[in-house]
């Protein structure tokens, strides 16, 4: 049974190896045909990769480049805006340069965003990041009344690294390293999580996601 369940496993795996391979073959060809400004060529390596996987960011980033080359600016800023929306930053700078605006698109960064996420204190809506770097000391306010409250936390010695982002649909996402013990890392993002009302990042008037691991809060207990 082990061999039979190990052959089907290599027969799932070896075409993967074959399309990474055949992807970073035709990578070199177009980057090297673009560093020649034979553009036409490098444009047919970087599309024969989108046939493989339409989600690869280097070759839509690159075919993006090869386009406005050949004097194809709409295509081109089509490309860009796809390789944006898929978490490639460097697309914003030749989209700020050579097309109208940055599309909507459900995760972006946060510096390209209207506004940031915001939570609940007091009846109000209020900012979670101010600078788009610090959290608000508001939110490490309301984070100290809930632990002080918390029974679950008083014995508890050592620190804490989170990470805190808001999803699109505004439910706070924590990513929890440290000292204290996996069961209270659970506990202490469950804490962090109801203790109050988020609200998602927004672009157009439209609920956004944000890229990158979220904002750095360390707690010392």
């Amino acid at each position: 049974m082990k061999n039979i369940l190990l052959a089907v496993l290599m027969c799932l795996i070896n075409p993967l190896f074959g399309q990474n391979s055949e992807i970073e073959k035709l990578l070199v060809q177009g980057n090297d045909a673009y560093q020649k400004s034979d553009f036409a060529n490098a444009k047919v390596s970087y599309e024969a990769i989108i046939k493989i996987d339409s989600n690869n960011k280097d070759a839509l980033y690159n075919l993006a480049g090869t386009e406005l080359n050949l004097g194809n600016k709409s295509h081109a800023c089509d490309l860009l805006q796809k390789s944006y929306s898929l978490g490639d930053i460097g697309a914003y700078d030749l989209i700020k340069e050579y097309c109208n605006e940055l599309n909507y698109s459900e995760k972006m960064f946060l510096f390209q965003v209207d506004e940031l996420p915001k939570f609940l204190y007091k009846n109000e809506f209020v900012p979670l990041v101010i600078n788009r770097k610090e959290l608000n000391p508001l939110y490490l306010k309301l984070i100290r009344e809930e632990l002080i409250k918390s029974k679950e936390f008083k014995r508890i010695k050592g620190q804490a690294r989170i990470l805190l982002n808001v999803d699109i649909n505004g439910n706070l996402i924590t990513k929890i390293a440290g000292e204290i013990p996996e069961d209270k890392r659970k506990l202490l993002g469950l804490l962090l999580g109801n203790m109050t009302e988020y609200k998602p990042a927004t672009y157009m008037n439209k609920s956004v996601g944000l890229f990158g691991g979220g904002f750095a809060l360390p707690l010392t207990f």
